[in-house]
């Protein structure tokens, strides 16, 4: 499923970049070297289409597309860009006739991180027949990165309304066990929430039990899973390997699941994904976008819609509150990468183990 995916962004890099100008597809296929993920230059593709279009649209150039020239870029102003970034911020969004929602800053800077990703490369780490850059000036560099018009504090409030803390999320999987199947009125829904609420419970028990993300959690195998130890073996950002400890207080949701994987789903002896659904009628991996639909179904019934990447931001916090340690954080969480936090993993290990026991404890 997963090489499907990435074929199926690469079809998709394919078709967006040869309506681009040759030293944006030179800019692609270099990075994809490096390697820049496919999602990532995927999206990148489309920022700068996005940002030709609206050369187009402001006359700034006459021409199609993929017959941009660089000397056309060469002469962009700061004040170019600033129009541009206004353009972005102020343009309502595509989709539905009713949405005249502004693009978010986090969408704006995305563009901006694209083009100076891009300026950088035509002028500082190509080289013409001269042996001069392409770009002898780089306009991004006096462009400044989009900022949120939220404090610090309001968005801290903004994502905690956003998060299972304190004995919530105790109280998230009690509900989900015992009061959900209340809410639903036919029949069919009810009988589809029997046949997946065993693994349903053990996907929210393993992210709140471990903080582990999205795609970490999907790609685990059965082989991963050590309920003995309360350990899960996944494959981090970046592609290494590591243990997450796995929370006491959510195991048994986690057990059930497993000892049930195999009557619930009948997989084919091939088949070693630990997390399974039917699809065309055999269990198969199941897919991100259901743990996201299913994550956001019984969230929303509960308190309010959130998604992985929040159970995992809900764990964090709590552990931090636990702790008042960013660097046991960053250990449960898969986020040490410097030889100065790995000294001091052997220290850390301990108080990691009694704070993931003890995380929803008063």
């Amino acid at each position: 499923m997963k090489r499907m995916r990435n074929e199926k962004v690469n079809k998709l890099l394919e078709l967006e970049q040869v309506t681009l100008p040759w030293y944006v597809q030179e800019y692609i296929h270099t990075k994809s070297i490096i390697p820049y993920s496919s999602v990532t230059l995927y999206e990148y593709a489309k920022e700068y289409r996005r940002f030709f279009e609206w050369m187009q649209s402001e006359g700034i150039v006459k021409t199609s597309i993929d017959k941009i020239e660089l000397s056309e870029l060469e002469v962009l102003r700061k004040e170019d860009i600033d129009l541009y970034k206004s353009f972005l911020m102020f343009s309502p969004k595509t989709g539905t006739s009713t949405d005249n929602r502004s693009r978010s800053f986090v969408t704006v800077q995305r563009s901006i991180t694209a083009l100076r990703s891009l300026f950088k490369f035509l002028s500082s780490q190509t080289e013409d027949k001269h042996n001069e850059p392409y770009l002898k000036q780089n306009v991004m560099l006096k462009i400044e990165n989009v900022k949120t018009t939220k404090t610090l504090q309001e968005r801290s409030r903004t994502i905690e309304k956003k998060l299972l803390l304190d004995d919530e999320a105790i109280l998230f999987l009690y509900y989900i066990d015992q009061d959900y199947e209340s809410t639903l009125k036919s029949h069919q829904a009810k009988a589809a929430f029997k046949k997946n609420k065993i693994r349903d419970l053990a996907i929210i028990a393993l992210f709140l039990g471990t903080g582990i993300r999205l795609s970490e959690l999907v790609n685990m195998q059965v082989t991963d899973l050590d309920t003995v130890n309360l350990e899960a073996t996944v494959i981090r950002k970046g592609g290494f390997k590591d243990v997450a400890l796995i929370s006491s207080l959510f195991i048994d949701y986690i057990i059930d699941y497993e000892e049930a994987r195999n009557s619930l789903y009948s997989p084919i002896p091939q088949e070693k994904a630990l997390f399974l659904t039917f699809y065309k009628g055999q269990a198969k991996r199941i897919e991100p976008s259901t743990v996201e639909k299913l994550v956001a179904k019984y969230s929303t019934a509960f308190k309010v819609r959130i998604t992985p990447h929040k159970l995992r931001h809900t764990v964090g916090t709590q552990l931090y509150k636990k702790t008042n340690s960013l660097l046991t954080v960053s250990h449960q969480l898969g986020q040490t990468g410097t030889s100065a936090t790995a000294l001091y993993t052997h220290i850390v290990d301990k108080e990691q183990r009694n704070a993931m026991n003890d995380l929803w404890s008063d």
